[in-house]
């Protein structure tokens, strides 16, 4: 075994690292890395009798800590929570992360959690193609969130009810918010898209108002 507290010993003697690894019978780059290993650890002499050679290796090379095990995001799982209603990838991979570390593992970084769950959906996700034809149909509904506005001199809150519509083709899209969800601002509605849009479809499609 190396003499390590030897080797402190002498260096802090002015004995040569030639000499110092002549006396201790080792080699002389072994005596450079004690001695720069013992910086890096502040570690200087004189030391504390209990000091021995294994203490002084346990404290120049100190076991590393075993890195944790990744956390295996379970994206099938994050993929159904997205269909509900104000569950954002975010939220799912705060989720994420709460029950990595309660498991004692690792979780991904926020940006390595959305890479991996797009090659999952990508490699999973099972879509059916549907034919559409340009300005045939305009898709129609009030959107699931509901939004207020907050009057600046009394402080009250009004609902918004937000409308939109779509042309499926080119995913086109026109949103438009109500104080109310009742037929005439539905009307209403309708009559402000097809301005928007410049035109009007044959085919309207609400969904389950």
């Amino acid at each position: 075994m190396v003499r390590y507290r030897e080797i402190l010993r002498l260096h802090n003697n002015g004995v040569s690292i030639r000499n110092i690894a002549y006396s201790c019978g080792c080699a002389r780059s072994t005596v450079q890395s004690v001695l720069d290993r013992a910086k890096m650890r502040n570690l200087q002499w004189p030391l504390p009798e209990e000091f021995d050679d294994k203490e002084i290796y346990r404290i120049l090379f100190p076991r590393e800590e075993p890195k944790l095990r990744k956390a295996v995001p379970d994206f099938e799982h994050v993929n159904g929570e997205l269909l509900k209603k104000g569950v954002t990838l975010s939220l799912c991979w705060s989720e994420y992360c709460q029950r990595a570390i309660a498991a004692g593992e690792e979780p991904y970084q926020y940006s390595a959690f959305c890479y991996h769950y797009r090659r999952w959906a990508i490699s999973n996700q099972v879509v059916m193609h549907i034919e559409r034809r340009p300005a045939e149909q305009m898709m129609v509904d009030w959107c699931g969130a509901v939004m207020q506005t907050v009057d600046r001199d009394t402080g009250e809150t009004h609902k918004v009810y937000v409308f939109v519509a779509c042309l499926p083709y080119s995913s086109y899209s026109y949103a438009e918010g109500f104080y109310s969800m009742d037929q005439q601002s539905w009307l209403n509605a309708h009559v402000n898209a097809f301005e928007y849009f410049g035109g009007t479809t044959p085919i309207l499609i609400p969904d389950n108002l």
